[in-house]
C-alpha cells in the first residue's frame, strides 16, 4: 500500500499538528466550527479545525466505526496543543462522512483526542475548497453541481 503521508522527513517520520480543545472551548472559539454528523453510520461529534494538518479520529471512537485500520509505512508525529508528541502508525481508509445528506470519503489518522470523535483539518478543508465563516460559525463547501453546502 502506498503511503499517503506527504510530509515525510529524512528520519522516516512525518510531522503534523493537532489541537486538543474542550467542547466548551471550541463552542466559544469563533475560529472553530463543531457539529454532530453521521460518520460510517455512527453519530459523531466533529471539530473543524484549521490548526490541524490532517483528519484525526479518537482511539475510543475508532472502535465503533467498523473499519479496519491500515499501518502507515511512515509514522506520523503529531504535536498536540499541550506540547506533547504522539506517534501515529495507523490510518482508517475510505471512511464515509455525511454532511447534510452529502457523502464525503475521508481517511482518518488514529490519535488520542479529548472531547471530539473526529477532527477535520486543513487537508480536507483545502481539498474541498471549504471556507469557514466565523460570523456564521459555518463551513461553506462548493459542490460540483454549482451549489454550496453550508454546514
Amino acid at each position: 500500500m502506498k503511503n499517503r503521508c506527504r510530509n515525510a522527513k529524512k528520519d522516516g517520520n512525518a510531522k503534523g499538528r493537532a489541537f486538543n480543545i474542550s467542547a466548551k472551548g471550541a463552542h466559544e472559539d469563533t475560529d472553530l466550527v463543531t457539529c454532530t454528523f453521521i460518520f460510517n453510520n455512527c453519530i459523531t461529534y466533529v471539530l473543524f479545525d484549521t490548526g490541524a494538518d490532517r483528519i484525526f479520529i479518537s482511539k475510543d471512537f475508532s472502535t465503533v466505526i467498523n473499519v479496519p485500520s491500515t499501518s502507515l509505512i511512515t509514522k506520523y508525529t503529531i504535536e498536540l496543543a499541550n506540547g506533547k508528541f504522539f506517534k501515529v502508525d495507523k490510518i482508517f481508509l475510505g471512511c464515509a462522512l455525511t454532511l447534510t445528506h452529502k457523502l464525503f470519503e475521508v481517511d482518518l489518522m488514529h490519535v488520542e483526542l479529548g472531547s471530539f470523535d473526529v477532527i477535520i483539518g486543513m487537508d480536507w478543508l483545502s481539498k474541498n475548497h471549504a471556507d469557514i465563516s466565523c460570523a456564521e460559525k459555518a463551513i461553506h463547501i462548493p459542490l460540483t453541481n454549482g451549489e454550496t453546502l453550508v454546514v
